[in-house]
């Protein structure tokens, strides 16, 4: 396990903080959201005492996957697991584990999940990369249509039941439950090895 080791020196040390008290909300535990965060608990002049982050699975760094299934993930390589333990933003960041789902501007309020409400001084949004569920764009393929003959579908969003073997790999937890699920419906052969039948 990993420690990490923060410096300061006699001048950090006497100098006191200027306090902010503003609540600061960050939506999304992307690669800029907690780059943000990062910034803000670091900063050596200033002590915010009023941060919060709004992620579906709270904060990363969890290691539910390996080395090797978490190649399933696209990832800009910013922060690993050590980075994150390194900086500990548990301990000085609230965190509000839900979706938001309404956004009151007049109130300065957020909906989290579509009861909870969180208050916010100024907010962030920071939601990162989400891969959505392609929509069928209803073509004939028997008459070999060309992607010019075919109806954008570029702003439409696909509501309707999504197969059981269709998975959008946003993060280690749609991973577990994709691997989860090669691993429970895949075919053995006589050798032993399994082979896995279809996964998106």
């Amino acid at each position: 396990m990993g420690y990490a080791l923060n410096h300061t020196n006699r001048k950090l040390t006497l100098e006191p903080k200027i306090t902010v008290n503003a609540k600061i909300v960050v939506v999304g535990a992307s690669t800029v959201g907690i780059s943000f965060l990062e910034t803000l608990v670091f900063c050596s002049h200033l002590k915010f005492d009023n941060l919060t982050l709004i992620s579906t699975h709270g904060l990363p760094g969890k290691k539910l996957l390996g080395t090797e299934q978490r190649k399933f993930l696209a990832s800009d390589h910013c922060f690993n697991d050590k980075d994150h333990a390194l900086m500990s933003l548990c301990s000085w960041v609230n965190v509000v584990i839900g979706k938001m789902t309404a956004i009151d501007r007049a109130a300065k309020r957020v909906i989290v999940s579509g009861e909870d409400v969180v208050l916010y001084d100024h907010l962030v949004l920071c939601t990162g990369r989400q891969y959505q569920v392609p929509c069928p764009t209803g073509a004939d393929i028997s008459q070999h249509p060309t992607n010019r003959e075919v109806a954008n579908s570029g702003l439409r969003r696909y509501t309707g039941p999504v197969p059981c073997n269709h998975f959008t790999l946003n993060n280690e937890e749609d991973c577990l439950k994709a691997l989860t699920w090669i691993r429970n419906n895949s075919i053995t052969a006589e050798d032993g090895r399994a082979s896995v039948l279809f996964c998106c």
